[in-house]
């Protein structure tokens, strides 16, 4: 059985990616404006969140399970109202012109699932005609995104006999299916091997080439350094920034990283972080030890030093 709920499938997925050549467009591909949602009973999902994303760009937003990225993403594919603040694609608000702003996505959102029964090549043809395309149509376009989705020797398979990367392939798939210009992704690599992460992220980098602005949101730091040319790190409802990698290390000052050993037999180290390696060997030193590590910081330590998990920082401002 489907899981799309009935027999019919999500609207999340139904709904988005028809794109109208003839829609007019005025900003950005997309703007959130000091964007904030309360749910019943004063819990805020999301405070005061601002953001620009960039034609052909990918921008991830990165956060434990419950920051509030999942809240996000339900305000920008229209999903939710938001309580305060506003969300724009291409110039159009998402509460005031609902139709406009669904036209202009490709949405995969989280623990959507396929028609096990249909192989990929139906559901893709399936899909294009429920987004306007004529039959024939359709049809070139299923193709098309059989070859782009690298499943040609799955074209007529079954979803049910795909691994858990083919099915996520088709799911974007279906969400590009008529070139939008803008994709919201959910967490679409949770669960996936490492070999089905590459094969998605190798994907979604061709859309970014072709001028695409994708959004997609992580819990995964390898995959927001690896993927993303902006992060942007949610905690407890609220962004903390939004930079490249480079620049949020160095705005913090956490370029580098030493790590020590007070009981070498035991292994275990103590990690101190800032700006300059050279200030902080010599802090190292000065404190009697000599067996130590010295590195680059990456996502990982600016992640834990923004959101005051990480112990041990050199400027002691986090």
């Amino acid at each position: 059985m489907p899981l799309f709920g009935g027999s019919r499938p999500s609207p999340a997925v139904v709904e988005r990616g028809h794109s109208d050549p003839d829609l007019p467009s005025d900003g950005p591909p997309l703007e959130v404006l000091n964007l904030s949602k309360q749910y019943e009973g004063g819990l805020w999902a999301n405070r005061d969140i601002s953001l620009i994303g960039n034609a052909g760009e990918i921008l991830g937003i990165l956060g434990p399970n419950g920051a509030g990225k999942t809240t996000l993403v339900r305000q920008i594919t229209t999903e939710l109202i938001p309580t305060d603040g506003t969300v724009k694609v291409l110039g159009h608000d998402v509460v005031r012109e609902p139709n406009k702003v669904k036209s202009l996505l490709g949405v995969v959102p989280q623990g959507t699932n396929l028609f096990h029964y249909l192989t990929v090549y139906q559901h893709l043809r399936i899909f294009a005609k429920l987004r306007g395309f004529p039959p024939n149509d359709a049809a070139r376009r299923a193709d098309e995104l059989v070859v782009d989705l690298e499943l040609s020797s799955h074209r007529d398979v079954s979803v049910d006999k795909l691994s858990g990367g083919l099915m996520r392939r088709v799911l974007v798939g279906i969400a590009a299916m008529a070139r939008p210009p803008v994709m919201v992704l959910d967490e679409p690599t949770t669960g996936l091997d490492p070999q089905s992460r590459q094969s998605l992220w190798s994907l979604l980098r061709g859309y970014r080439e072709q001028g695409t602005f994708v959004l997609l949101t992580t819990h995964g730091m390898d995959e927001a350094e690896a993927l993303c040319d902006r992060v942007g790190i949610l905690q407890d409802s609220r962004l903390l920034d939004l930079d490249t990698v480079d620049n949020l290390r160095a705005n913090h000052g956490l370029q580098s990283k030493i790590t020590y050993f007070p009981d070498p037999s035991n292994g275990e180290g103590v990690t101190l972080y800032g700006a300059d390696e050279r200030e902080l060997v010599t802090k190292v030193q000065k404190m009697g030890f000599e067996s130590f590590s010295v590195g680059r910081s990456n996502l990982e330590d600016i992640y834990l030093a923004m959101t005051g998990v990480a112990q041990g920082f050199d400027d002691g401002s986090f």
